[in-house]
């Protein structure tokens, strides 16, 4: 009898195990948002008459990714100019755990010299589900606003 008790018990600790019970320690999911680009406005340009604006995020991995303008190197961008993002939405490296930041970098795309940068900002997964998130983007003599906002998804 104890032979068939043991084999009893060593079959239902088996089976807790797989389903999760019995005190085994389980990860917890991520609950994954994603950073929605909204708007970029020019207050003010770094350079002469315009400045060639592009995005850059940080990924999971912490490397700086291109994400706006979607399609084109970069927006021409002078005082009073206000272009839409919604182009760059598509990328990977704008999700990101509840848990998790990213770092919004402004550049200004030269030929002749490094590029320029015109600012960052950290958007935050704790964001979600908060207002549309107006951030002032300042560098290189360059003065501008991003808005974006922090969705579930």
């Amino acid at each position: 009898m104890r032979g068939i008790a043991r084999v009893a018990t060593a079959a239902l600790l088996s089976l807790t195990g797989v389903a999760g019970f019995a005190g085994a320690a389980q990860a917890e999911p991520i609950d994954y948002v994603r950073i929605e680009l909204l708007e970029l406005t020019c207050h003010q340009q770094s350079e002469g008459d315009h400045d060639e604006a592009y995005l850059k995020v940080t990924d999971a991995n912490g490397n700086a990714v291109k994400v706006w303008p979607g399609s084109l190197k970069y927006q021409t961008m002078g005082p009073g100019y206000v272009r839409s993002m919604t182009d760059g939405n598509g990328n990977a490296a704008l999700v990101l755990g509840k848990q998790q930041a990213r770092t919004m970098t402004l550049w200004d795309y030269d030929t002749t010299s490094p590029d320029d940068k015109l600012g960052s900002t950290l958007a935050t997964g704790s964001e979600a589900g908060a207002e549309v998130q107006y951030r002032s983007l300042e560098g290189s003599g360059g003065v501008y606003t991003i808005a974006y906002r922090v969705i579930d998804i």
